[in-house]
């Protein structure tokens, strides 16, 4: 028996720092998760591995995934610990502590944010609101004084560290922010998220709450560098214990992106649910009066921006980003999918499904809170193995616009094929071409199609756009490629938009195009994986194809589901998707050490196998041999010593 050995330094590096930042649309359950995380652990928020995953009459448990949760349920009961909770509309306030209350006051009444509230249908009075937020006057100035005193550049002197994280853990700052934003929302929830969404865009392209003009792109992590300071300030101050922040939450992939390369230990989970349910929340939360007006507020929120408004919110691009993703069920929501399973299985053997079951979303996030803390505690789902092949093959994109990636699978979650979303084989990709050799009609003209080349109106339309803008811009393409979006400059000379006359085929089209092109078997019942979800073309043909199930990651904005996935006698089961993908795939699933090892370690009960046993008893028999003999020889010699005296 070895001596057992204390694991925990090992793992410290995961436990001791980590940053979950949250993303997702309105509704979508952000505040819920961000809530959980700061609870931490508490038995009666997660189910029991008794309650769920186990046959009443037989009592066994009835699929491996059941098991799973069982060994992540255990585990995080003795290790899931709270979070710190960083509010992002809070972190907007304290730019406004660093102008005057008047400052603030005058915002509301500009004719800018009356603009953007008419827009809405939106009354652009603040009257009432102005009137109470009066009564917080004093309460601002104090704190605008603290906060003005505080160097937050210069966190390197443990003074300001200090000083922050009094400032924003310990002063009255965090129940004043509560207070004003429950003025702002009073009259209007709608009209208060507007007045945050107005500040943070401000703040991205200006670097000023209030300044509409300028626009700079060094100002897009001005909020997020806050964040960042704000967390460091605790580290500095508190020691280098336990730090766990929970930010809620993100609406900018560019602020997504600098936290990624600014923490190792940083993760972006995003939260979806099921639209209609989505809808009738927000009803409820908005009222029937705001809610047809907040439909606008929400598209603009989930992808309004175009590509030069990068300073913008784009939650559709931020799910894109996501690192686990997490499909918002409730316990009662998640039995109910699973009887249904259940039923379908019991109704005969011919339509017996592999369906996975369904898992609130406590559950599924307990599950990866424990594999943050110890990567490798569990194995990867089937889903999520396909849906990271599908990830994978998305990079291979040719498409200047958007990349996507799809798998084809059996029933049995055996892939068959990949796609992505790319021109056909033999046409160049849209991202290896240079507008500037079309333009010129020299060096690679090759790889333009005959349109392009002979096209006079579409040739005119990307000398339009591109010629002199390469020529002004040289300096700050810095040897950039610039390619082109055939099917923009396309839709430009003709009314409405067209996605006919994109040159790529879409990644499931792709993937099912494989299959045809190379032979293989058919996939009539099986599962289409898409790190987008299918528009009507792709739907259609899935239906075809006999998919029984879509497993996707972000809703695509059409009718798909209810036109065609849901209809005629064999229809779809589509399915958001829940789980990890990409870097954090592996990252959550790459032990640190062979989990026998560990065991091994921690329980001091090497086991050797038979053959190794005997040798180590061999070896232990001549060591007692070679000291028997030893002592021989000595008893020998004292026989001897004493004969001679005798």
């Amino acid at each position: 028996m070895n001596k057992p050995e204390d694991l925990s330094n090992i793992y410290n590096l995961r436990n001791n720092f980590t940053v979950i930042g949250l993303t997702g649309q309105i509704g979508s359950g952000c505040s819920e998760i961000a809530e959980q995380l700061s609870k931490g652990f508490n038995d009666k928020d997660f189910e029991s591995p008794r309650e769920i995953g186990t046959d009443k009459t037989t009592l066994k448990i009835v699929h491996n995934s059941y098991r799973k949760y069982r060994i992540v349920y255990n585990y995080a009961r003795d290790n899931f610990k709270s979070f710190e909770r960083i509010n992002y509309k809070d972190v907007l306030v304290l730019f406004l502590l660093q102008n005057s209350f008047e400052d603030f006051i005058n915002f509301l009444e500009s004719n800018e944010v009356r603009k953007e509230l008419l827009a809405l249908k939106l009354s652009n009075s603040f009257e009432s609101e102005i009137e109470e937020l009066k009564n917080l006057k004093i309460n601002f100035e104090s704190l605008s004084d603290k906060y003005s005193s505080i160097d937050v550049m210069n966190l390197k002197m443990d003074k300001n560290c200090k000083k922050l994280y009094e400032f924003y853990f310990k002063s009255d700052f965090l129940s004043f922010c509560k207070k004003f934003h429950e003025v702002l929302k009073k009259h209007s929830l709608l009209k208060r998220n507007k007045i945050l969404q107005i500040i943070s865009t401000n703040l991205r392209k200006s670097g000023k709450p209030f300044e509409f003009s300028d626009i700079s792109a060094d100002n897009i992590f001005t909020i997020v560098k806050v964040i960042n300071y704000i967390i460091k300030s605790f580290r500095q101050t508190t020691g280098e214990g336990r730090t766990q922040f929970v930010i809620d939450d993100l609406r900018n992939p560019m602020e997504i992106m600098y936290l990624k390369q600014r923490f190792a230990a940083f993760y972006t989970i995003a939260s979806s649910r099921d639209y209609e349910e989505r809808d009738s929340i927000l009803h409820d939360k908005y009222g029937s009066e705001e809610f047809e007006q907040s439909e606008e507020f929400f598209k603009e929120e989930y992808k309004s921006s175009k590509a030069h408004e990068f300073y913008k919110a784009n939650i559709s691009d931020c799910i894109q980003q996501a690192d686990i993703h997490i499909s918002f069920l409730t316990s009662s929501q998640a039995k109910d999918m699973n009887d249904k399973i259940s039923k379908e299985n019991n109704v005969s053997c011919k339509t017996k499904t592999t369906t996975p079951p369904y898992f609130s979303w406590q559950v599924q996030l307990l599950k990866y809170i424990s594999l943050i803390s110890h990567p490798g505690l569990i194995t990867p789902t089937p889903e999520e193995r396909c849906m990271q092949m599908a990830f994978t093959a998305k990079h291979n994109s040719g498409c200047v616009s958007r990349h996507v990636g799809a798998a084809i699978t059996d029933e049995n979650f055996s892939i068959k094929a990949v796609g992505w979303n790319d021109a056909p084989l033999g046409h160049v990709p849209c991202v290896l071409r240079n507008a500037e050799d079309l333009l010129n009609q020299k060096n690679d003209i090759d790889s333009f199609t005959k349109f392009e080349r002979e096209n006079t109106k579409f040739f005119l339309a990307l000398n339009e756009n591109f010629r002199n803008q390469i020529n002004d811009n040289k300096q700050k393409l810095k040897g950039r490629n610039v390619c082109f979006c055939f099917k923009d400059i396309k839709n430009s000379l003709t009314d409405g938009k067209n996605q006919v006359h994109t040159r790529s085929l879409h990644a499931e089209e792709n993937a099912f195009l494989q299959i045809v092109k190379y032979g293989g078997t058919g996939i009539e019942n099986g599962k289409l994986f898409t790190t987008a979800s299918p528009c009507e073309l792709c739907a259609k043909k899935a239906y075809q194809l006999g998919i029984k199930e879509i497993y996707y990651i972000d809703p695509y904005p059409g009718i798909s589901d209810d036109q065609i996935l849901l209809s005629g006698s064999k229809s779809i089961k589509p399915r958001l998707f829940n789980g990890a993908i990409g870097k954090a795939y592996h990252w959550l699933y790459d032990p640190i050490m062979s989990y026998k090892d560990e065991l091994t370690l921690l329980l001091g009960n090497k086991i050797n196998d038979y053959a190794t046993q005997q040798n180590v008893d061999n070896e232990e028999l001549k060591k007692e041999i070679v000291e028997l003999r030893k002592e021989n020889k000595r008893l020998k010699k004292k026989i001897i010593v004493r004969k001679k005296y005798v």
